[in-house]
């Protein structure tokens, strides 16, 4: 029976150091967790709007081409047309007109009614010529640009949540070691360490929010 009995009672202290180390690495590890895992979220919507943002520029380009290739040839049937009502060959040039876009036809009606402009395609207030690839070309840069910028502040906002994880994860080892340690000023220490590391994380945590 004498052997059930400790001869030496409990360190009230040491005691104490392990009930506030483990609540701290409880802490640490729940708000670890936290942070890891919207830095996860964050990080994947970071990929997703570089992704769509360079699906939009590819599309955007991809219109631009069209439009690069819509103008080119709009202005080789103005030249023809132009040389042919030049020349006065009117029924050539009365053929060649029913070959244009409308957007075209029409800019060549506004340019043979007025003296401002030397081309159709000049960039004049009341020109109606029109190339609808590059307005859509310019809507889709404008959306690659604004998933871009969405993106970056994702990313940085993983960043932010990367950051508390080492903050918990420093504060998690400092923790662990403090109940290691036997000697009460060095346990001490550690658990100072851990908690400032954990109110260090909890601020670029809430601030990442």
């Amino acid at each position: 029976m004498a052997d059930t009995f400790i001869e030496t009672p409990a360190d009230t202290s040491r005691d104490r150091s392990q009930i506030i180390a483990a609540i701290l690495l409880g802490i640490a590890a729940t708000l670890t967790a936290i942070a890891a895992y919207n830095a996860s979220l964050t990080d994947g919507d970071a990929l997703q709007g570089y992704t769509n943002s360079t699906r939009y520029l590819n599309d955007a380009n991809a219109f631009y081409a069209q439009g690069n290739t819509t103008a080119s040839s709009d202005q080789a049937l103005f030249v023809e047309y132009a040389n042919a009502s030049f020349a006065g060959e009117s029924d050539r040039a009365a053929y060649l007109r029913t070959l244009m876009r409308p957007e075209l036809a029409e800019a060549v009606a506004w340019w043979e009614s007025t003296d401002e402009a030397v081309t159709p395609f000049d960039d004049l207030e009341g020109n109606p010529y029109t190339i609808a690839d590059f307005d859509q070309a310019r809507e889709l840069e404008a959306q690659a640009q604004a998933e871009f910028d969405e993106a970056v502040d994702k990313d940085e906002q993983g960043d932010e949540f990367e950051l508390a994880t080492v903050f918990f994860a420093l504060s998690l080892f400092f923790g662990g070691i403090a109940t290691l340690i036997a000697k009460r000023a060095v346990t001490t220490a550690l658990l100072v360490v851990s908690v400032v590391a954990i109110a260090a994380g909890s601020v670029v945590l809430i601030r990442a929010f």
